[in-house]
């Protein structure tokens, strides 16, 4: 009886939601070795909303990506676990492999250490952007 119900609680366990202080802070990224952290770099703060649907991220400085020009991104919160958001980001046109929009995951690899991946690359695969916290 105890094993039934043990295992019954093991099943319908809900999923360790994502843990939103992991986005607490400024935060750098890197493709080098070159420091992160210095005043020059350009910084990001990122805010998931309450019911973590949408991710917004500000830059303090205008940024030129495929997505456009700008200094603030907004994205659809497609999936979350603990340590990581599945995102589509708004006005996105590039398209995978399959012909449907890309999706990113932000992936917290460690505390104050994030990567980012492509959702149809193989697993494991990571671009060569590293994210560092740099306040909190």
């Amino acid at each position: 009886m105890l094993a039934t119900l043990l295992l019954s609680a093991a099943v319908t366990a809900a999923p360790v939601p994502f843990d939103v202080t992991q986005l607490s802070g400024s935060w750098s990224d890197s493709f080098n070795t070159n420091s992160v952290c210095e005043e020059a770099r350009h910084f990001t703060r990122m805010q998931l909303s309450d019911d973590h649907q949408r991710l917004a991220i500000f830059n303090d400085r205008t940024w030129k990506s495929k997505l456009g020009e700008t200094n603030r991104f907004a994205a659809t919160v497609m999936a979350e676990t603990e340590r990581s958001l599945t995102l589509r980001y708004d006005n996105e046109t590039r398209t995978n492999a399959n012909g449907k929009l890309v999706e990113w995951q932000l992936i917290f690899v460690a505390p104050g250490v994030y990567r980012w991946r492509e959702t149809d690359w193989p697993e494991g695969k990571v671009n060569g952007v590293v994210g560092i916290r740099c306040s909190p």
